[in-house]
């Protein structure tokens, strides 16, 4: 049951926002979105294997309870974020012309539209990897929580920024909204000290 909410938050996460996007700035316009968006899940699935096959050896190396060992956990967990973002950074520079030789020559988006979108996903990666952690503590309808108010704060963002800045609004509410999932189950994991922090002496 703790884990309801959390579906709930995915899915405002992943669709309800296209139904306020079509109402502030039309199906012409939200189609170049959905376009960027569908191209940008492949990220979804490719995290989601790279996390199924991670997080049994992560408890696995949790369950030894060794600092040596977590500490080395947490030194992969940042190797990864930072590897992730650099990439990321590709889309910002060259995702326009993915876009369009992908999709079409109809399709031609701002990077930054692009950028952020697939940034979001990425972010989506990193909270992936961190709420293992959450996961292996039990911290079910911790997890709940914090789905549910980012999807919340999505459905706010996406309605005040796409009214002012249309596509690029809703594509930087999307990066926003991941980006403070992420950041609220990394604060939980900081404060149940299940995975040791830098800031924190290891």
């Amino acid at each position: 049951m703790p884990l309801v909410p959390h579906s709930v938050g995915i899915f405002i996460l992943a669709g309800a926002d296209k139904f306020i996007i079509s109402g502030i700035i039309g199906l012409t316009t939200i189609s170049s979105y959905l376009v960027v968006f569908q191209i940008s899940t492949v990220f979804i699935f490719v995290f989601d294997a790279i996390n199924k096959s991670y997080y049994p050896w992560l408890f696995e190396k949790l369950n030894e309870n060794n600092k040596i060992t977590k500490n080395k956990l947490w030194v992969l967990t940042y190797i990864y974020f930072i590897f992730l973002l650099v990439i990321s950074l590709f889309f910002f520079f060259h995702g326009s012309a993915l876009i369009t030789f992908i999709a079409g020559q109809n399709y031609i988006i701002n990077n930054n539209i692009v950028g952020l979108i697939f940034l979001g996903q990425i972010f989506g990666g990193m909270y992936l990897m961190i709420n293992n952690y959450l996961f292996y503590d039990k911290r079910t309808l911790l997890i709940s929580t914090i789905t549910i108010s980012s999807g919340i704060i999505h459905l706010l963002l996406i309605s005040l920024l796409s009214y002012f800045w249309g596509i690029t609004g809703a594509a930087l509410s999307f990066c926003l909204s991941k980006c403070i999932q992420f950041l609220l189950t990394w604060l939980n994991v900081y404060k149940i000290t299940v995975i040791p922090v830098p800031i924190k002496g290891g």
